[in-house]
């Protein structure tokens, strides 16, 4: 079994004439790949044509099993007020989890507007996610999701599980170090395989060097993602499968420790 752990639903690089093409696109995606099952984050930025909210997310999978979803609020138009919305949301199981979106935003994880939603996750025990590193061709929005204050809210809040996306990238090591002796950090490989993030961070040897040992840490706090469609499915199983981690291992990277950390009813 294999799960995509982080995939948009988005028209890309006219890749489709619209959100409806682009779910389609995605389905072909996992049949090619042999996907069994994706985690789809929807963008916070609502009504986009370019690609799904949660609203338009939730209309395109309608009653698809393989597909599940986590919510995103916009913490700079909104704060804190939808916390009670996101609640709901998680307990009618509607959701997975939380991601956040500081670089894509201007806010920074510590931020007091995110905090009830940290809180609220830890007692509903459903993972948080962050966007980390560069964006594309933008290297100042990395400043907004540093490591070292994601570390403060892991101390902060002990027993909420926090997801790393994308691994800080092209500062690998960096990351590695800050979060290495914090418990409640987990990592999906969202983006690693990517040209752009393979060039800037110092080649695949290196990757695979930073990968490899975070997965001989914490061979449970791993979980495959891809950041479809901007990053290609099929090199990032090639990267997993490239380091001969064994079954066993391959395994939890590649369904178990998702559908533990998400509580995935599979």
């Amino acid at each position: 079994m294999i799960i995509n752990s982080h995939v948009h639903i988005s028209v890309f690089e006219d890749n489709a004439k619209n959100l409806e093409d682009a779910f389609k696109l995605l389905k072909n995606d996992m049949s090619d790949n042999q996907i069994d099952y994706a985690i789809i984050i929807p963008d916070n930025i609502e009504s986009s044509s370019a690609i799904a909210d949660l609203e338009m997310a939730k209309k395109l999978i309608k009653d698809d099993k393989r597909f599940f979803l986590l919510g995103s609020p916009q913490i700079i138009q909104r704060g804190s007020s939808e916390n009670d919305k996101y609640e709901e949301l998680i307990k009618n199981k509607t959701i997975k989890g939380i991601k956040f979106f500081p670089g894509h935003d201007p806010y920074y994880p510590t931020d007091e507007r995110c905090l009830p939603y940290y809180g609220m996750c830890e007692t509903l025990n459903v993972p948080i996610v962050f966007h980390t590193g560069e964006n594309s061709g933008d290297s100042e929005c990395a400043k907004w999701n540093d490591p070292k204050y994601i570390v403060e809210i892991a101390k902060k809040y002990p027993k909420l599980k926090i997801i790393i996306a994308h691994y800080f990238w092209p500062k690998m090591d960096y990351c590695y170090n800050v979060t290495k002796d914090v418990e409640n950090i987990y990592f999906d490989l969202s983006a690693v395989a990517d040209e752009e993030v393979v060039e800037m961070t110092g080649g695949i040897e290196k990757i695979k060097d930073v990968l490899e040992k975070t997965i001989s840490d914490r061979s449970d706090k791993v979980i495959f993602g891809t950041d479809w469609p901007m990053c290609k499915t099929k090199k990032h199983l090639e990267l997993i499968r490239s380091m001969k981690l064994g079954k066993d291992i391959e395994d939890k990277i590649f369904f178990k420790n998702a559908v533990e950390i998400y509580h995935l009813p599979l």
